[in-house]
C-alpha cells in the first residue's frame, strides 16, 4: 500500500481518536475509572500521530516527537487491567505495586535511550533506513523479546477478561441500568485487543520462518486496527464513565458464580433446597418486596442497584437476590423494568 495514503488514513484516524480522547477526559472525575481509558486513548493516539508523521514524510521537521514510547503495549496492558480493576470493584493497588507493573515499560525504555537521545540527523537517518528496509530477519534475541513483550500483554488482557466475565455473567441481578452492556463491550475490547496482538504474532511468524512481506507491513497492518480501538475504547468511556461495582456487590457476584458453577445442572428450586429461607417465607417477602418498589417509586431510579435496594427495603443482598430468582422466577434488571412497566399502565 502507498506509504502516503497509509499516512493519511492514521492521520484520519489521529483526529477522531483525539476528539474522543479529549471529551473522554472532560467527563471523567479525579477518581473515575476511565482515567484508565483516557491514558490508553492518548498513548494509541500518540503511536497514530507517530505513524502519519512516518509515512507522510512529514517527521523530519519534528522528528524529535516521534519514538519516545517504544513497545507500547508494555504500558497498555497494565492500563486495562487498572481500569478493570476499578470497575469491578477491587482495593486499590498500593502505589509501589501499582508503579511496578510499569517496570517492564521502564526498563525497555532505558535501554532505548540512547535512540532517543541522539541528534536530529541521525533520527532521520534511522527512521529513513527503517523505512525503506527490506530486509525481514531479525537476531533470535529481538524475536524473544518481541514475543515476551507480547506474552506480557496477553497475561493482563487475560486478568481483564477473567474479571469482566465474573461480573457480566451476574450483573442483571445486581443492577437495574446498562451495566451489563456496557461491561459485554468491555469484554469485547479486551477480546479485540488479545485477536490483535494474535494476528501479530502470527503475521510475524509469517514473515520470519517463511518470507511473508516485510516486517514494516507487519508494523502497517497492525497499526491501522489499533486506530480502530481507539474509537472502541472512546465509545466505551463514554457510555458509563463512572461505573463501579461496590465491594456488597464484588461479594455477591463471587457468590452468584460459586453456586453457578457448584449448581450448573440443577434447576432454580433445586439450588435453592438447602436454603435457610423457606419458599412460603421468600413468597411473602417476594409481595413485600413489590409493595415497596412501588410506594417509593424506587424504579425511577436508573442506576438502582441490588444492594441500594436492601438498603432501602431492609432487606439483605443475598435474600433479595433469593427472592428474585426463587419466588419471581426473573431476575433484578427484568423485575425493575417490569414493575416500571406495570406502573406506568396502571
Amino acid at each position: 500500500m502507498d506509504h502516503t495514503l497509509i499516512g493519511i488514513i492514521y492521520f484520519i484516524a489521529l483526529s477522531h481518536g483525539l476528539m474522543l480522547a479529549v471529551t473522554l477526559l472532560r467527563r471523567t472525575t479525579a477518581n473515575a475509572p476511565s482515567k484508565w481509558l483516557t491514558v490508553i486513548a492518548f498513548v494509541i493516539c500518540y503511536k497514530l500521530y507517530e505513524g502519519a508523521l512516518l509515512y507522510t514524510g512529514l517527521f523530519e521537521q519534528v522528528v524529535h516527537t516521534i519514538g519516545l514510547l517504544p513497545f507500547m503495549v508494555l504500558v497498555v496492558g497494565p492500563l486495562i487491567w487498572m481500569y478493570v480493576r476499578q470497575v469491578t470493584g477491587k482495593k486499590p493497588l498500593p502505589r509501589l505495586l501499582l508503579a511496578a507493573n510499569f517496570l517492564p515499560a521502564v526498563a525497555l525504555w532505558l535501554l532505548n535511550s540512547p535512540s532517543v537521545f541522539r541528534s536530529g540527523q541521525d533520527k532521520i537517518a534511522g527512521w529513513n533506513a527503517l523505512l525503506n528496509s527490506t530486509t525481514g530477519e531479525l537476531p533470535v534475541f529481538y524475536i524473544a523479546l518481541l514475543l515476551s513483550i507480547k506474552a506480557h500483554l496477553g497475561i493482563y488482557l487475560y486478568l481483564s477478561w477473567r474479571s469482566v466475565s465474573q461480573f457480566k455473567a451476574v450483573a442483571i441481578n445486581l443492577r437495574a441500568d446498562n451495566s451489563r452492556s456496557l461491561l459485554a463491550n468491555m469484554q469485547f475490547i479486551v477480546v479485540a485487543f488479545f485477536v490483535l496482538e494474535l494476528t501479530w504474532v502470527s503475521l510475524f511468524a509469517a514473515q520470519q520462518l517463511f518470507g511473508l512481506g516485510t516486517l514494516n507491513s507487519v508494523g502497517d497492518i497492525w497499526l491501522l486496527f489499533v486506530a480502530f480501538m481507539v474509537l472502541a475504547i472512546g465509545f466505551v468511556g463514554l457510555q458509563q464513565p463512572d461505573l463501579v461495582f461496590t465491594p456488597e456487590e464484588c461479594k455477591l457476584a463471587l457468590q452468584q458464580n460459586m453456586s453457578a458453577t457448584e449448581q450448573s445442572d440443577e434447576d432454580s428450586n433445586v439450588k435453592y433446597l438447602h436454603s435457610a429461607l423457606p419458599e412460603s417465607t421468600s413468597t411473602l417477602l417476594s409481595k413485600e418486596l413489590e409493595e415497596k418498589i412501588q410506594q417509593q417509586s424506587l424504579y425511577l431510579n436508573e442506576k438502582l442497584t441490588l444492594t441500594d435496594l436492601a438498603k432501602a427495603t431492609d432487606i439483605k443482598a443475598h435474600t433479595l437476590s433469593q427472592i428474585i430468582n426463587q419466588s419471581m422466577q426473573t431476575n433484578f434488571y427484568k423485575l425493575s423494568m417490569a414493575i416500571e412497566s406495570n406502573t406506568r399502565s396502571s
